[in-house]
C-alpha cells in the first residue's frame, strides 16, 4: 500500500459512514493566537466543540498537515519521529461518541488494513471505566493487551492553552522483539519504542478555560489521530518511517556520505521546510520563523557532517513536491519559491557557520586565560541563538578541545528564549474575546453597493474607552485581508455616533464608536453611513494593489506571491516574496504597467463562485487563508484576477495614478513597495513641490538648477575633504616621529593614548606612521570617539610578535566599548558604540601588554 492509497482508504472509509470531507487547513493557524503551528487535525475544529460558531457538519474527517517541535531531538534517533507529519482524523461534533469511535477505529486497521490482531494492544485512561469496557466486552480485546495509563499519555490537553480536551485511547503496533527485548524489559508503559502508536482517539468532554479549569463542551464528541507515516511504516512493514514512499525518494537523492542518520534527519526537515515557507513562513529570528531557521540551520549541520559544503538543501524541495505534490497542489505552484529561500539561508548559514567557529576559538582561548576548562551557559546560548550551533555540536567540540560545557546555564538561558518565543505569541485582540448574545443569526455585510442604510442594533458591549456594536446590516467593511476597517458615523433617535475603526467578528462587523453620554440599547433603529470619500480612498489603494501584485509577476516572475499587505486611505503597502532588491528600471517597468492599465480605464468586476472554479480561472489565493466553499473572485479586465472579500473601484480610471515611494527589504526573501494613488499621490507631489521650493531659496538657485547646484556643492566638499586629509595626513606623520613612548620591560616602547577627531581611516594612518616610525621593540594601542562610535587601533612590531598579538589585544578590549574588532597579529581595529568607556578599554590594553610581555 503506497501513501496516496491509504490517504484514499481512510477518507473512502468515513466517507462511506456519512462523513464531510474536509481539506487541510494550513499549516499556520489562523485565529488562533495559542499556536505556532498547526499540531494536530483537531486544530482546525476547535471551536464546533465549544459552541463557539454554527455547525457546519456533525461528522468530519480530514487529513491534516501538522508541524511539532517536541520530537525534534529525537528525529533521525528513533525509527519514527519526525517534525512535519500528516494526521489523518474523523471527528464528532455531538454526533457519535466512544462505542462508534473505538469500534471504526478497529475496524479499519483490521479489516481495511489487515493489521493481525496478536500485533495490536490498546491504552485508555485510568478513570475512563466506559472506554476500558468497551474495548473488553464489544471489540473482545483481551485484558492483558488492555493498558491502563495516566494522565500524561492519556488524557490529552488542547492544541494551546485553552480548547477541547479529554481522556483518550490508543491503538499501539508491536515492530517485534528485534526493536526492544523480550516483553518483560520493553513495555508500552516504558516508552519501549517496540510499541508505536499508530491510532489515537481523544474524546474531547471537556473545554480547558484561560485559568486551567476544565467546563464541559457543548458538542462532546470525537478527535481520531492516524499518523500517515508511522502507519505507513508497518503496512509496508519497514523498519522505520524513513524507507517509505514518503521519504525513500528524497534520501536517494543525498548521495555524498554513509551514515544514515543525517540523511533520516534532512529527509524529515527538508518536507517540514517546504511545506511552511510554502505557506509564506522565511527564516528570522522570531515566532514561527525563529523555528524555521532553527530547524533549516540543523539540516545544514547534518549536511556537512556528510560532506556538503556548499548550499544543498534546495535541491531537495523538487523530491518533496514529486511525492507530496498531488495530495497537496500549493507545494508544487511555489516549489521555486521554496528552493530560493532555503538556498539564500543556507548561504547565509554557511556564511555564519565559518564566523561561528572563530568565536567558538576565541571563546576557548579567553577561557584559557581564565585557567577554567568550563565553558559558560551563555556562551554555549549565544553560539546556538547567534551561530546555530545546536548543543550537541558544542559538546562535541569542547570536548575535543578538553573543555565542559555549564549545561544547566545554557538551559536557563533557553528558558528565558522560550518565555520571549511565547509572550510574542498573541495574536488576537479585545474585539476576539468578547461573547455576544445576537438574536437573529449573523449580522450581514450590505457595503458593497451601499454606503448608507437603514438598520437596527443587535448588540453592544464596552470596550475599554470604546463601545462595540454589531448592526443587523451594516455598509461598514470590517478590517480584513489587509484593508484596514471603515468609519463613518452610526445616527439615531437622539445619537450621533462617530465609528472609529470596524473589526470582524464571528458574530458579524463590530463597530468601534466613541463613548457617548447617550448608550445606544439593543433593538434601536438607526442609520448607518460610512465615509464615502474614505472608502473611495481605500478602494483606489486596493485596486491598485491587485495591479501591482500583477505586474511584479509580469516583471519578476511568477514566483512573486503576496506575503502581507495594508491597504488604508492614504498609502498602500505590498509585501511580497523575492530575493534582492528590485532594481531601479524594473521598478520604473511596474509602475509604467500599473499606470497605463490605469489609463485603459478597465472594468473592475467581482463574482461569486466554487473555490475550485475560481482556481481553474487561474485565480490567485493567498495560502494562509482559509477559503469557503464560495469565493469572492475581483477581476480586473483580462489583467487580473484574484480572491479578495475587499472593497474595490469600478473602473481602473477612477485610481487616477499609481507612484512608488519606497522598496525595502522585510527579511529573508521578502521585499517591501509602498505606493499612493490618488489623493495620496496628489498630496506626495504637493510635499515634493514644497521641498524644491525650500531647497531653491536654501540654495539660492532657480528650481531648474538645483541639481546643477547640488553636484558643484559635493564637488567642492569632496575638494575640501581631500585638502583636509592630506594636512592631517602630514600632522600624523610628525606626532608619530615626536610622541614619546612609556619604557617598558626589555626596553620595549610603549604607545597607549586617547588621539582626538581622527575618522577611522586617519586613525589607521595615524597607528601606521607610528609602527613605520617605530618599527622594533614597540607596541602601541590608539582609540578615539568619531560620529558617536569608538574605534581602537593596535599595532605590534613584527619582532614581538612571537610573544603577543594585535589581534588578541583588540580582542580584549573590544567587548569593553560593546563591540567587535579583528585583524592581523601586527595590525588589529575595533568599534564599538560605548562612549564612556574608552579610557577603560585603554587602560585595560596597558595592563594586558605589561603583563604579558614582561
Amino acid at each position: 500500500m503506497t501513501s496516496e492509497e491509504l490517504r484514499k482508504s481512510f477518507i473512502d472509509f468515513f466517507r462511506n459512514k456519512n462523513h464531510t470531507v474536509v481539506k487541510s487547513s494550513p499549516l499556520v493557524p489562523k485565529g488562533d493566537p495559542t499556536l505556532l503551528f498547526t499540531s494536530a487535525g483537531m486544530v482546525q475544529f476547535k471551536p464546533y466543540w465549544s459552541g463557539a460558531v454554527p455547525l457546519p457538519y456533525k461528522r468530519a474527517c480530514s487529513v491534516q498537515k501538522c508541524l511539532r517541535l517536541s520530537d525534534l531531538e529525537k528525529v533521525g534517533e528513533t525509527p519514527f519521529h519526525e517534525t512535519f507529519f500528516e494526521m489523518l482524523g474523523n471527528f464528532s461534533f455531538g454526533d457519535y461518541f466512544k462505542k462508534e469511535a473505538i469500534e471504526w477505529g478497529w475496524e479499519f486497521i483490521t479489516d481495511v488494513l489487515q493489521l493481525p490482531n496478536e500485533k495490536l494492544s490498546v491504552t485508555v485512561y485510568k478513570e475512563d471505566k466506559e472506554a476500558y469496557d468497551i474495548w473488553k466486552n464489544h471489540i473482545g480485546v483481551s485484558q492483558k493487551k488492555i493498558h491502563t495509563m495516566g494522565e500524561k499519555t492519556n488524557f490529552w490537553g488542547p492544541a494551546g492553552k485553552t480548547g477541547a480536551c479529554g481522556p483518550s485511547t490508543e491503538i499501539f503496533f508491536d515492530l517485534g522483539e528485534e526493536f526492544g527485548g523480550n516483553k518483560d524489559e520493553c513495555t508500552i508503559e516504558n516508552d519501549c519504542i517496540r510499541y508505536v502508536e499508530i491510532w489515537n482517539i481523544v474524546f474531547p468532554q471537556f473545554d480547558r478555560q484561560k485559568d486551567g479549569s476544565d467546563k464541559p463542551l457543548m458538542n462532546r464528541g470525537i478527535d481520531t489521530g492516524m499518523g500517515l507515516e508511522r502507519t505507513l511504516m508497518v503496512c509496508q512493514q519497514k523498519n522505520n518511517i524513513f524507507d517509505t514512499d514518503l521519504f525513500l525518494p528524497i534520501i536517494k537523492k543525498i548521495t555524498k556520505g554513509l551514515e544514515r542518520t543525517p540523511k533520516n534527519i534532512i529527509a524529515d526537515h527538508i518536507r517540514a521546510l517546504s511545506f511552511a515557507i510554502t505557506e509564506g513562513v522565511v527564516p528570522s529570528n522570531e515566532e514561527r520563523g525563529y523555528v524555521i531557521r532553527r530547524i533549516l540551520r540543523g539540516a545544514v549541520l547534518q549536511a556537512r557532517k556528510l560532506g556538503y559544503k556548499e548550499p544543498f538543501l534546495f535541491k531537495l524541495v523538487g523530491p518533496v513536491v514529486d511525492i507530496m505534490g498531488n495530495a497537496y497542489p500549493e507545494i508544487r505552484e511555489k516549489a521555486e519559491h521554496a528552493s530560493l529561500v532555503i538556498k539564500a539561508e543556507e548561504e547565509r548559514f554557511l556564511n555564519t557557520l565559518d564566523a561561528g567557529m572563530e568565536i567558538f576559538e576565541e571563546m576557548l582561548g579567553e577561557l584559557r586565560k581564565k585557567k577554567t576548562k568550563v565553558i559558560p551557559g551563555n556562551y554555549i546560548f549565544k553560539l546556538y541563538d547567534t551561530y546555530g550551533f545546536p548543543l550537541e555540536i558544542s559538546q562535541q567540540l569542547a570536548s575535543d578541545e578538553g573543555f565542559s560545557l555549564d549545561v544547566e546555564g545554557y538551559k536557563r538561558e533557553m528558558e528565558k528564549q522560550r518565555e520571549r518565543a511565547k509572550s510574542a505569541t498573541k495574536f488576537s485582540g479585545e474585539v476576539d474575546n468578547l461573547k455576544w448574545n445576537i438574536k437573529g443569526g449573523k449580522s450581514q455585510f450590505v457595503g458593497y453597493n451601499k454606503l448608507s442604510v437603514d438598520t437596527k442594533i443587535v448588540g453592544i458591549k464596552k470596550l475599554n474607552d470604546n463601545i462595540g456594536i454589531i448592526l443587523e446590516e451594516t455598509p461598514f467593511y470590517a478590517e480584513m485581508g489587509g484593508q484596514v476597517g471603515d468609519t463613518g458615523k452610526i445616527i439615531g433617535d437622539g445619537l450621533d455616533i462617530e465609528i472609529i475603526d470596524t473589526q470582524p467578528s464571528p458574530y458579524g462587523n463590530v463597530h468601534i464608536g466613541e463613548k457617548t453620554e447617550n448608550i445606544p440599547k439593543v433593538g434601536l433603529n438607526v442609520q448607518a453611513k460610512v465615509d464615502r470619500n474614505r472608502r473611495m480612498d481605500i478602494a483606489r489603494n486596493h485596486t491598485a494593489t491587485h495591479l501591482l501584485q500583477a505586474a511584479l509577476r509580469e516583471v519578476l516572475g511568477k514566483h512573486i506571491h503576496q506575503e502581507g499587505s495594508l491597504v488604508a486611505p492614504d498609502r498602500l503597502r505590498f509585501d511580497f516574496t523575492h530575493f534582492s532588491a528590485v532594481k531601479g528600471a524594473e521598478l520604473e517597468r511596474v509602475e509604467e504597467i500599473v499606470n497605463s492599465k490605469i489609463l485603459l480605464n478597465l472594468s473592475v468586476e467581482a463574482s461569486e463562485m466554487r473555490f475550485d472554479e475560481a482556481k481553474k480561472l487561474g485565480a490567485i489565493a493567498l495560502f494562509n487563508e482559509k477559503y469557503g466553499e464560495i469565493v469572492r473572485v475581483l477581476k480586473i479586465g483580462n489583467y487580473s484576477i484574484e480572491l479578495c472579500g475587499g472593497t474595490h473601484v469600478n473602473r481602473t480610471g477612477e485610481i487616477g495614478l499609481f507612484k512608488v515611494i519606497s522598496e525595502s527589504s522585510v527579511s529573508s526573501g521578502v521585499r517591501r513597495i509602498e505606493a499612493v494613488t490618488g489623493k495620496g499621490l496628489l498630496n506626495y507631489l504637493n510635499s515634493l513641490s514644497e521641498l524644491i521650493k525650500n531647497l531653491s531659496v536654501t540654495l539660492k538657485t532657480d528650481k531648474t538648477k538645483i541639481e546643477q547646484r547640488i553636484k558643484i556643492l559635493i564637488a567642492e566638499g569632496k575638494k575640501m575633504q581631500q585638502r583636509m586629509e592630506n594636512l592631517a595626513r602630514r600632522i600624523n606623520s610628525y606626532e608619530a616621529k615626536t610622541i614619546s613612548p612609556e619604557k617598558i620591560s626589555s626596553g620595549i616602547n610603549l604607545f597607549v593614548k586617547q588621539v582626538a577627531g581622527q575618522s577611522p581611516e586617519m586613525l589607521r594612518n595615524f597607528t601606521d606612521e607610528v609602527k613605520t616610525h617605530w618599527e622594533k621593540q614597540s607596541i602601541g594601542v590608539f582609540g578615539c570617539e568619531y560620529n558617536g562610535r569608538l574605534n581602537i587601533t593596535a599595532f605590534v612590531s613584527k619582532d614581538l610578535t612571537s610573544r603577543i598579538k594585535a589581534k588578541d589585544i583588540v580582542g580584549l578590549v573590544a567587548p569593553i566599548i560593546g563591540g567587535g574588532g579583528g585583524g592581523r597579529d601586527d595590525f588589529a581595529t575595533a568599534g564599538g558604540k560605548e562612549r564612556t568607556n574608552l579610557n577603560k578599554a585603554l587602560e585595560k590594553a596597558r595592563v594586558f601588554i605589561k603583563k604579558t610581555v614582561s
